[in-house]
């Protein structure tokens, strides 16, 4: 409603409140055809296998942490927020600590914002950036296997004295090959679309859709099970039709509200902060970004709406910093304010699933994973920016 009173105040008409509604059109077609992603897995048992081998291991806290974190970073980056609510669905009845659990899925799920196209983050970065996926893949990737590599040595937990190596039998043997298998598919996927992008001369939101619904039917005529297709496709009808109704309106609204904002006085004097900040350091920018997203995101204004109009002022103005170190500036406040903000999807629910309130699972559970991994990103930000 306010973004429509701000469009009209400010003599705009009809077509322009048109374009800030389906301005985030694309994110949401991902956000709603990720799933369709999981019926291979599902029907193939290989998520079913993951999930069995964990039970089993269940009596070692770090190999429980370590598979329940590897098992969120492999489905993460195709099934976006997705991930969350499959994962769980199969943890919740085995006995995990829900610190440690949270832990987990803080380290499995966050390094994906930073570098998977299935996300908004990097599609809305690159997308205003117009830049290629290709190009910022390896900026993604590394920092990504650094924040894994971060929450696995801060996160881990300790290793008990008493506990005594297992024997691997033939079973347990096999279900390490599912996950092999869900390692290849989502690296296979990854391989595709970055081919894709460079064959075809579409958007990466695009071709992130095409695949969403390509990869299930090109599994269902290999494989001849049409007939599970149509009884999975029904529960996700209904899930979609159901379940996903704040979240189409929050990215519609979002767009409405952002296009809205970015035409306003407020935005100009933030964009001046930040070109004098550009001028002084980058550590300074980047320090203004992520307090800005991520008090914004405090207040409840989703990053959808902020990280476009900080893109916007950063394109229009005269900055001297790469487009790679804007670029992952911007992801990597999207990722920390989504993790840490009390009114963001992310930490409401990994805080539900935990049973605890935000603000003790974001930062007496997990602050120092985070604190480590800010300090990181600074580094990683100016080396980005000087090469």
């Amino acid at each position: 409603m306010l973004g429509i009173l701000i469009h009209f105040f400010q003599g705009y008409t009809g077509l322009n409140l048109f374009n800030g509604i389906t301005q985030n059109l694309a994110l949401l077609s991902i956000i709603i055809l990720a799933p369709l992603l999981s019926i291979p897995l599902r029907q193939e048992g290989i998520i079913d296998g993951v999930v069995t081998m964990f039970e089993k291991r269940n009596d070692d806290e770090q190999k429980t942490f370590y598979g329940t974190s590897g098992f969120m970073l492999s489905l993460a980056p195709i099934l976006n927020m997705g991930a969350l609510r499959i994962v769980h669905g199969f943890l919740k009845d085995i006995k995990i600590q829900p610190k440690m659990l949270s832990q987990a899925y803080y380290s499995g799920f966050t390094p994906s914002i930073i570098w998977s196209p299935f996300f908004a983050s990097v599609g809305i970065v690159l997308f205003t950036l117009e830049m290629s996926y290709l190009n910022y893949m390896p900026i993604g990737i590394i920092f990504a296997v650094i924040q894994i590599l971060i929450g696995f040595f801060i996160l881990r937990p300790r290793k008990r004295d008493d506990e005594i190596p297992e024997k691997i039998s033939l079973k347990e043997d096999n279900q390490n090959k599912n996950f092999v298998l869900l390692l290849v598919f989502v690296v296979s996927l990854l391989m595709l679309l970055v081919l894709q992008e460079a064959i075809i001369d579409q958007p990466m939101l695009t071709l992130v859709c095409m695949n969403c619904i390509i990869i299930p039917v090109v599994w269902a005529v290999i494989r001849q099970k049409w007939g599970r297709i149509k009884e999975v496709f029904l529960p996700y009808k209904k899930q979609v039709a159901n379940g996903i109704n704040m979240e189409i309106a929050i990215f519609l609204s979002a767009g409405l509200f952002g296009n809205a904002l970015v035409n306003t006085r407020i935005v100009d004097v933030v964009g001046a902060i930040l070109v004098w900040s550009s001028q002084i350091s980058i550590f300074l920018l980047f320090l203004l970004i992520l307090l800005l997203v991520t008090i914004m995101a405090l207040f409840g204004m989703h990053q959808i709406i902020v990280v476009p109009i900080i893109l916007t002022l950063l394109l229009s103005t005269d900055i001297q910093v790469s487009a790679m170190a804007i670029a992952f500036m911007c992801t990597f406040a999207w990722m920390l304010s989504s993790a840490i903000s009390p009114l963001n999807a992310l930490n409401i629910i990994i805080s539900n699933c935990v049973r605890n309130d935000g603000w003790t699972v974001a930062y007496r559970w997990n602050g120092k994973y985070f604190f480590a991994v800010t300090l990181c990103a600074f580094i990683y930000v100016y080396i980005i920016d000087v090469l």
